[in-house]
């Protein structure tokens, strides 16, 4: 195993586009290869019928409602009334949190999944409804004629209005008003995958489940390929994965990079591989 292959996805169309900076992509599908890399059988249709499924319940509804307010509440009222989406704080240590499938049938997600579904059912009915990398919570923005509404699919679809929202957010953490309305702005794709790929590693990482934890760190590492930190933390899971030859070309690459300040602890991490290498020889 080298460098060049790891990093190559050709079975994940999705997540190669990504790679390959390109915008045009179909975010479900993304996220469903991150899915199948913890289960190979994944089928993505049964996804995507629920929700084509979901888009034609709320057709009708969709069509008359008579502002953007009542458009929403009825996304609501399909996702998290009838269909019972909402959060739970188990999610936040259990990878199929993250996966769509899982949260479909179990009715229960992280914030960004849950985001994930409604963004999906809107694609599917014409409605663009935007992902927010809020801090601490994901929410979904849908820009309406006197300003953006936003809906916080964890909270049972709690529809909020900028001001709101700013509000609310502001009570979750001691963050400036400038930063926030940055952030509020729509996620891009990339930026989406990332925050999911992140939430996996860190659940991985909890529960020492490192091979998973590899598997996720080797696609961050694919999207930053230039960053020494991410290199570096595949280096130490591909060392505890006992992928020794893999963290010695990870580690020496990052020597080429680094900065002076990490080369001491670079070269002690390169030390123990290559004594651990020497008791397998």
């Amino acid at each position: 195993m080298d460098i060049k292959q790891i990093f190559q996805f050709q079975q994940d169309p999705e997540f190669s586009r990504l790679l390959h900076h390109d915008s045009h992509i179909d975010l479900t599908k993304a996220a469903l290869e991150l899915a199948r890399d913890d289960q190979p059988d994944l089928v993505f249709e049964n996804v995507l019928i629920w929700v084509r499924q979901r888009a034609c319940e709320l057709s009708g509804r969709v069509a008359l409602a008579e502002d953007d307010r009542t458009l929403l509440q009825s996304f609501v009222q399909c996702l998290a009334g009838q269909h019972g989406l909402a959060g739970d704080t188990i999610c936040y240590h259990q990878a199929e949190g993250s996966y769509l499938n899982h949260v479909i049938e179990t009715r229960q997600g992280l914030p960004i999944s849950l985001s994930l579904i409604y963004m999906a059912v809107g694609k599917e009915l014409g409605i663009d409804i935007h992902g927010v990398a809020a801090p601490l919570q994901f929410l979904v923005r849908y820009d309406s004629h006197e300003g953006p509404l936003f809906i916080d699919p964890y909270s049972k679809g709690t529809i909020y209005t900028e001001a709101e929202c700013l509000n609310r957010l502001a009570e979750l953490g001691e963050f400036p008003r400038s930063v926030l309305n940055r952030l509020l702005q729509p996620a891009t794709h990339r930026e989406i995958i990332i925050r999911m790929l992140m939430n996996l590693k860190r659940i991985h990482e909890e529960r020492q489940d490192l091979e998973r934890a590899w598997n996720v760190q080797r696609r961050l590492c694919a999207l930053h390929p230039l960053s020494c930190p991410h290199k570096k933390d595949l280096a130490a899971l591909s060392f505890k994965t006992q992928k020794l030859g893999l963290a010695v070309e990870l580690l020496e690459s990052c020597l080429k990079s680094c900065p002076e300040s990490e080369q001491d602890d670079l070269q002690l991490m390169l030390q123990k591989v290559h004594a651990e290498l020497a008791q397998w020889n």
